[in-house]
């Protein structure tokens, strides 16, 4: 027997809302093909693997078939991830430190100054000493990136 006739007699043999959901996918069952569904979906399980099997005897059939179901798998994903991924501001958020550092700054004290003040407020802040340049490198990466959160 013909593979083509094969299949058309067995989309023949089961319930409209199965066969539209072997040719053109869940996504265009009515509700209440959407209830037989559910109702039913061990035996449209064991069928769809019947199916399919068929369907690979029609090379240019499974093809399209398998292209449908990658279309749905990543429509499926893209309407997923629209819930699953939170919506917000990307980058680190700000920090208590780096706003006190900016208000600091706008308190006319340098850099430098407030890298001594934080230095010193260590334990060993005297040994520290030759980090100021350093600490107050980073200190003044930290307020413009405070100043560029505030503006955006």
């Amino acid at each position: 027997m013909n593979p083509e006739n094969e299949l058309e007699e067995f989309l023949t043999s089961v319930p409209a809302w199965m066969r539209k959901t072997f040719e053109t996918g869940f996504p265009s069952l009515s509700q209440p093909e959407i209830n037989e569904w559910f109702g039913n979906f061990d035996e449209l399980n064991r069928l769809k693997q019947e199916y399919e099997r068929m369907l690979q005897s029609i090379p240019v059939k499974w093809r399209d078939y398998r292209k449908r179901l990658k279309r749905e798998a990543e429509q499926s994903a893209r309407f997923e991830a629209q819930f699953l991924v939170p919506k917000g501001k990307p980058g680190r958020p700000v920090d208590s430190k780096a706003k006190g550092y900016f208000e600091q700054h706008s308190c006319e004290l340098s850099y430098a100054d407030i890298a001594k003040q934080e230095l010193q407020s260590e334990p060993e802040g005297q040994t520290k000493a030759l980090l100021i340049p350093k600490e107050s490198e980073r200190i003044r990466a930290s307020v413009r990136r405070s100043r560029r959160r505030q503006s955006t």
